[in-house]
């Protein structure tokens, strides 16, 4: 057996066993999505809106996902209701321009008209924020309906319920193989295996009471002693998720924020259009004219401070850590919501130009961007929706939730203990020890990849030499097509890559927006590669492409 496969109808998804239709399939091109989660759900609907008008091929999709839920993924999985979208509901959508699709889906199932507004049958408003899990729902419904449209076209999609573990090349195609052991070829592969485990960066997984991957939250949340001490490496959204759940649950022992710096996340303000004239593909394609080997750090930043100046944000002022505590800069925030407003309308506009921008840039100067900025960039960059920062106002004011900046390292103890070294340098003490009885990682994903702190398949495809890691993140994809590059930046034709393993390629891959965007891309090239040529070899280059293609 293969695994699991579920077979779509109109109004549910049934399971039912492999067949050797599957392994002999009839059809002249067959694809595999790897993962089905938010870009699994991105890159099937893609496709099938692509391949509706297309030629008379005739297609097989078959999308492989590990876990039980289907569309959802680690990010929207079935989990506490405190974990909100950081978006609000009439801005956020899985599919490429349509924006107003998860408030449109929201609609379509009940609303009422209040006086100024439109509220959803659910009692959500287009301003407000809903949790992760009820976002993982929209996700189901599109993968159902795109399921659905793919029948109604004549394109058959298998869902198949098992872990890929392996890929390799096999003639013409691809070889997928399960952790079944189980194996079947495929003209095309989709990677959209989610994001990467946090990196441990001091070497506790396998420790006791250490959580190095923190969603789900609720997994070891009611495992938690209600006084225990709980240390959280970072102070970002999933720190806060992880305060805010345990507190919610009756927890009353002390929780710690452990930090390096106090680079403090910003709050969602109500989203204005802003139009950049300054940072722009224009003014992009001026300076590769000028600088044809790749552009520096700093002729961006020229660009960048006068945008910054039309909208009234101070550069040096803005991205310097406070000089306050947490809890005070949090107080700041609610007091007056809209006060970074101008920050985040241009920093969503920057959105359509940042990709371009990275991809210019010289090796040396993305290394310098990544050592002096990213840190800072990302903090200001994913803010928390107002009723998290609330949350942790509240923790903060009864003294459940500390912040400890200036976290040197993390040691684990006899007796299941764990001690936080924090350097109090500037407070007249040398060194702070903190005794935490757990200790959660909430670094958030890791930009870089090895065979040994990721999934079963990614350290097979390092291994065989299949993906090669990108030294600013992920792995190596062509930015033109997000095909995979071998080790000498070769293509591997008919192999893509979305989502979190693309981070070098495009730097920003977190928004609903990006993976959709690069979804609808793949899904383009796949369906010209497929309906141009007959059936192209491993080998075999696009027409009118430079790029070399390797099997």
């Amino acid at each position: 057996m293969l695994g699991n496969i579920q077979k779509p109808h109109a109004q549910h998804l049934a399971k039912s066993s492999v067949t050797q239709d599957l392994l002999e399939s009839d059809r002249n091109c067959s694809m595999a999505i790897i993962g089905c989660g938010a870009s699994g759900v991105a890159a099937l609907t893609s496709i099938i809106e692509v391949l509706e008008y297309s030629g008379n091929r005739k297609y097989k999709i078959s999308i492989f996902e590990k876990n039980v839920s289907f569309g959802s993924g680690v990010a929207y999985q079935c989990d506490s209701e405190d974990l909100l979208m950081n978006m609000i509901s009439s801005t956020t959508s899985v599919i490429s321009g349509k924006e107003l699709d998860f408030w449109e889906w929201m609609i379509d199932r009940g609303h009422s008209v209040s006086k100024d507004q439109v509220m959803s049958g659910s009692g959500v408003s287009p301003d407000g924020y809903i949790s992760r899990q009820f976002f993982g729902r929209y996700l189901r419904s599109r993968l159902d309906a795109s399921i659905v449209r793919a029948q109604e076209i004549g394109v058959d999609v298998d869902l198949i319920n098992t872990e890929v573990i392996d890929i390799k090349i096999e003639g013409r195609g691809f070889k997928v193989i399960c952790s079944t052991l189980n194996q079947c070829t495929f003209d095309y592969v989709i990677l959209c295996i989610g994001n990467n485990q946090p990196k441990d960066v001091f070497e506790l997984s396998g420790k006791d009471r250490y959580v190095n991957d923190p969603y789900p939250i609720n997994r070891y949340a009611k495992h938690i002693d209600k006084k225990a001490s709980v240390g959280i490496i970072g102070g970002q959204l999933t720190a806060a998720d992880i305060a805010i759940v345990m507190a919610n649950q009756g927890h009353s022992g002390p929780i710690y924020f452990l930090t390096r710096d106090s680079n403090f996340p910003l709050l969602r303000s109500s989203i204005k259009e802003f139009s950049l004239k300054h940072l722009t593909l224009d003014a992009l394609q001026l300076l590769k004219l000028s600088n044809p080997t790749g552009i520096s750090l700093r002729q961006l930043l020229r660009l960048a401070r006068k945008d910054f100046f039309r909208a009234g944000i101070r550069w040096n002022k803005f991205f310097k850590m406070p000089n306050v505590s947490y809890h005070s800069w949090i107080q700041d925030l609610l007091a007056n919501p809209c006060l970074y407003a101008s920050w985040q309308h241009l920093a969503i506009a920057t959105d359509s130009v940042i990709a371009e921008y990275w991809d210019a840039f010289l090796v040396k100067e993305k290394k310098l961007f990544m050592e002096k900025h990213h840190r800072a960039w990302m903090s200001r960059r994913v803010p928390l929706p107002i009723q998290t920062a609330m949350k942790l106002h509240s923790l903060f004011a009864s003294e459940t939730l500390k912040h400890y900046p200036n976290l040197i390292t993390i040691k684990s103890h006899p007796n299941h203990k764990f001690i936080a070294h924090i350097s109090n340098v500037g407070f007249g003490a040398e060194t702070e020890f903190l005794v935490c009885d757990w200790v959660i990682n909430a670094t958030g994903p890791s930009r870089l990849i090895d065979d040994k702190g990721n999934s079963p398949l990614v350290g097979n495809l390092l291994k065989s030499g299949m993906i090669f890691t990108d030294p600013m993140g992920g792995v190596l994809v062509d930015f033109e097509t997000s095909l995979v590059k071998r080790e000498n930046h070769d293509l591997m034709h008919k192999f893509y890559a979305i989502g979190h393993l693309t981070s070098g390629t495009y730097y920003f891959v977190s928004s609903l927006d990006m993976v959709s965007l690069r979804a609808k891309r793949v899904a383009l090239h796949i369906v010209q590669s497929a309906e141009t040529h007959s059936m192209p070899k491993a080998d075999e280059g696009l027409e009118n492409s430079e790029s070399r293609y390797v099997s």
